[in-house]
């Protein structure tokens, strides 16, 4: 956990002086970290292994969000959501845990939302952008496949 801190603690500095593919690249290597060590440290101290995990993606969600890449501040909330749930889904998680995931992913609902609302008309672009590049490319792709066989 005092790497993890460490790694956070970096890259909030960076994002600080807008150094965001540092802060960006810090925060991915504490995320990696917060979740390497999350099922040794959740059995210690639930509460504190599910904060790293998630401030590690709102972290990362922020620094996207002043990258204006929309998609992958969007994407990290998403993953945020998916971590939680993969962990309230097991059966013998204790009720105090299951509160603890509960609260977590009720604040970070509240944290996407308030991202969506702000950015949501920025975000929808760069769906429709991501969306037509992707169509572009498949198009070229078949385009290319077919003449090397004189379609």
């Amino acid at each position: 956990m005092i790497y993890w801190q460490h790694l956070t603690r970096q890259a909030n500095e960076a994002h600080t002086r807008e150094a965001y593919v540092d802060a960006q690249e810090l925060g991915r290597k504490a995320l990696a970290c917060a979740e390497a060590t999350f099922k040794d440290d959740f059995e210690v101290d639930a509460e504190t292994a599910v904060s790293a995990v998630i401030v590690s993606y709102m972290n990362l969600a922020e620094v996207s969000v002043s990258m204006k890449e929309w998609l992958q501040a969007n994407d990290y909330f998403e993953r945020g959501v998916q971590f939680l749930q993969s962990i309230i889904v097991k059966p013998e998680l204790p009720s105090e845990h299951r509160e603890l995931i509960e609260l977590t992913a009720s604040h970070l609902r509240f944290e996407w939302e308030l991202f969506t609302q702000t950015y949501g008309s920025k975000l929808a672009v760069a769906k429709r952008t991501n969306r037509l590049r992707w169509l572009k490319q498949r198009n070229d792709d078949s385009s290319s496949w077919q003449s090397s066989y004189g379609y």
